[in-house]
């Protein structure tokens, strides 16, 4: 009996043990999909950054978002999203399960922790300099001299490592609790020499900083993919694969990635493609924009300038965030108006004016007259929501905001963890509206100019100043 006893024991202690240190899969997995579809909703971890998810005019957008809002669709579920600041936190949730899928992070071949997705896309790795202040071939040549600096991630440091063995002295530094806004941001005001960038991102900030560029490529091709607690069903598992097979087949994957990654709206298109657009573009709608500019009292440069940015006076445009028309009112916006056709230029063009207009008279007091108007010029890019995130931002520093210049660095700000954390709005992508004030300026000051030179002619009889 006593033999018969140790026998067993000895046999529950080998099967404990085994169990413990290989984990056989199937005998804790767990029919995910059925419970998400049971709860009717899916749960997915996300870092918050320019590439995955964020808040314009109170709508979520981001190549990650829209995949991530797809993939719910395609399992007729509701979508609920976590924001995950760091690789700890992300697979601390991932691991508790708190959450059922985690977008934007990577781990390590061999982490048993967690599985990959699908690959549903591929990108580089770059190592990147701000040309304005050093050449990109003195970097390449010097690039043992400055430290590398990159947030978090498996896949970059072992490429950083692998590096490392052709270049003896590289050093790189890896940010935990920074985004990667922190770091390019980092870059563009030269506290920084060299970070990393994906293909994505390079793609991303080069259209609004035009200094930067790639000093080497640490990596190709490398697969992106969603990760999964380790011991998540099958079918989730079929599910996914399924799906981004779809998206792929029916190139939805490549029209959703082009939406982000392959609009050029944002780059100042210089002096002389802007005063060839005038004279041919412009006559078309200069009746409108100055009609509309006296109904509501603006200036009619200013109101141009804005078409001009929003949609290069084109009033069919599209843009990826599903704005419509010159001047790109969102279909909220234009129920609002009472804008009936987002495509008809005159009623864009009035909708534009009067949205500015009502933006205005939002505005808080404070605020210097002549200064009033980039405000409100802020919010019709960004929402005002996230200007007056901005504000409070720069009161809580004891800056009186009554400038664009007062709040300019708070709009830039609001990209950074530190601070959005404490917003009403998070996160937001204040580079880009600080690009857009700069080049409405710049629109603005050329037509300034010829319209000082325009009045030094005869003015027509309906009052509008002449073409060029």
């Amino acid at each position: 009996m006593l033999k018969f006893l140790l026998r067993i024991i000895l046999i529950s202690t080998f099967v404990t043990i085994l169990v413990y240190y290989y984990q056989p899969t199937n005998l804790f997995d767990k029919n995910d999909l059925a419970r998400i579809k049971k709860e009717s909703l899916i749960v997915f971890g996300a870092r918050v950054g320019p590439t995955s998810h964020y808040e314009v005019k109170n709508k979520i957008l981001g190549f990650e978002y829209e995949l991530m809002e797809e993939f719910s669709k395609y399992i007729n579920v509701d979508l609920s999203i976590v924001q995950a600041e760091n690789v700890y936190e992300s697979k601390k949730l991932l691991f508790d399960r708190d959450i059922d899928i985690l977008v934007g992070f990577d781990v390590k071949e061999n982490d048993s922790n967690a599985k990959k997705s699908y690959p549903y896309h591929r990108i580089d790795y770059y190592i990147v300099s701000n040309s304005r202040y050093t050449s990109i071939d003195s970097m390449y040549q010097n690039l043992e001299s400055y430290d590398i600096h990159t947030i978090n991630s498996p896949t970059i440091t072992t490429n950083l490592d692998v590096l490392k063995k052709s270049y003896k002295k590289l050093n790189y530094k890896i940010w935990d609790n920074k985004n990667i806004d922190e770091l390019l941001n980092k870059l563009i005001k030269n506290d920084i020499r060299l970070i990393v960038l994906t293909s994505d991102e390079f793609k991303l900030f080069k259209k609004y900083y035009n200094n930067l560029e790639i000093v080497y490529k640490i990596s190709s091709n490398e697969a992106l993919s969603w990760l999964l607690p380790s011991n998540v069903g099958k079918d989730l598992e079929n599910k996914l694969t399924e799906f981004f097979s779809y998206l792929i087949k029916n190139n939805k994957l490549n029209n959703i990635y082009s939406k982000y990654f392959r609009d050029n709206t944002h780059t100042f298109v210089g002096t002389k493609i802007f005063l060839n657009d005038y004279l041919n573009i412009f006559p078309k709608y200069e009746f409108h924009f100055f009609q509309a500019s006296k109904k509501f009292g603006l200036d009619w440069k200013l109101l141009a300038s804005i078409g001009y940015q929003e949609s290069r006076w084109d009033d069919k445009a599209v843009s990826y965030t599903g704005v419509r028309g010159l001047m790109m009112l969102t279909n909220d916006t234009a129920k609002e108006l009472g804008v009936s056709n987002r495509i008809d230029p005159k009623q864009s063009i009035y909708g534009g004016a009067e949205y500015l207009n009502k933006l205005l008279k939002r505005l808080p007091d404070g605020l210097a007259d002549d200064e009033r108007i980039w405000f409100a010029v802020a919010a019709y890019n960004i929402g005002m929501g996230h200007v007056l995130d901005a504000v409070t931002l720069a009161k809580n520093d004891g800056i009186k905001v009554s400038k664009w210049t007062h709040l300019e660095p708070y709009i830039l700000k609001l990209s950074h963890s530190k601070y959005y954390k404490k917003t009403k709005y998070g996160y937001a992508r204040g580079w880009e509206t600080a690009k857009y004030i700069q080049n409405i300026k710049q629109y603005y000051d050329i037509l300034l100019f010829l319209d000082s030179q325009d009045k030094k002619d005869t003015i027509n009889e309906s009052g509008i100043p002449k073409s060029l």
